[in-house]
């Protein structure tokens, strides 16, 4: 299992995405969820993801993984982004079969986002565990927010020691420069952690990436691993 796992999400530009690339991410996320401040057209990113390529080629960087982030997707959307992808990332209602039906379909690895806020959420995660490649812990959405992620917040990290599964897991919800850490200090300890998850942590607003605190905030995770 791959560990000290960076991924940096919400990306939807080039500048953003050469940042995080050259910042050494491992992950570069793409949301294709229209009402977030963050989304992108699939024909975008692909050319974001060909630039990535050819830059990596020319520069001699590592070429990071590319995930896609919906929500409750069909298959059209789907088909239309999996060709430049490595990844799918999930954060609606999809279930085990579910998963299971679009891994055989696309045969991407899938990372599946967990909601989470207390010990009980993470009973009845068998099933989700055996069928995804990753789970991804998020806090639960503030009352009233309908975004899939990147709401800039926390959840207690040490309810983590009730996580049983084996299923490698990245740790998202609010995270920054400044807290990931303690992040990871408070989650490095479990066998299955295997990194973590950026958004909102790394914008000057909502949708609206910075460079600077891409590079701190992937310096800051490396540290901490």
């Amino acid at each position: 299992m791959a560990t000290g796992l960076v991924k940096i999400c919400g990306v939807n530009s080039l500048n953003a995405a050469l940042a995080a690339t050259r910042a050494g991410a491992d992950f570069i996320g793409f949301v294709f969820v229209a009402k977030s401040p963050r989304a992108i057209a699939a024909e975008a990113a692909n050319d974001i993801v060909t630039e990535i390529k050819q830059l990596s080629f020319e520069e001699g960087f590592a070429l990071p993984k590319f995930c896609g982030l919906f929500v409750d997707a069909g298959e059209r959307a789907l088909a239309e982004a999996a060709p430049f992808l490595t990844h799918f990332q999930f954060h609606g209602h999809e279930d085990a079969e579910r998963v299971d039906e679009i891994r055989a379909a696309f045969g991407l690895e899938i990372i599946k986002a967990v909601a989470v806020s207390e010990p009980s959420d993470f009973e009845g995660l068998s099933a989700l565990g055996a069928a995804a490649d990753y789970l991804l812990f998020d806090a639960r959405a503030p009352k009233g927010s309908d975004r899939p992620g990147g709401n800039g917040t926390p959840f207690d990290w040490t309810i983590l020691k009730h996580y049983r599964l084996e299923t490698p897991f990245l740790l998202a919800g609010g995270l920054d420069a400044r807290n990931v850490d303690k992040a990871v200090k408070a989650a490095k300890g479990h066998t299955a952690f295997a990194g973590v998850d950026v958004s909102s942590g790394v914008e000057k607003r909502p949708g609206e990436k910075d460079d600077a605190l891409i590079a701190d905030f992937v310096r800051c995770a490396r540290a901490a691993f």
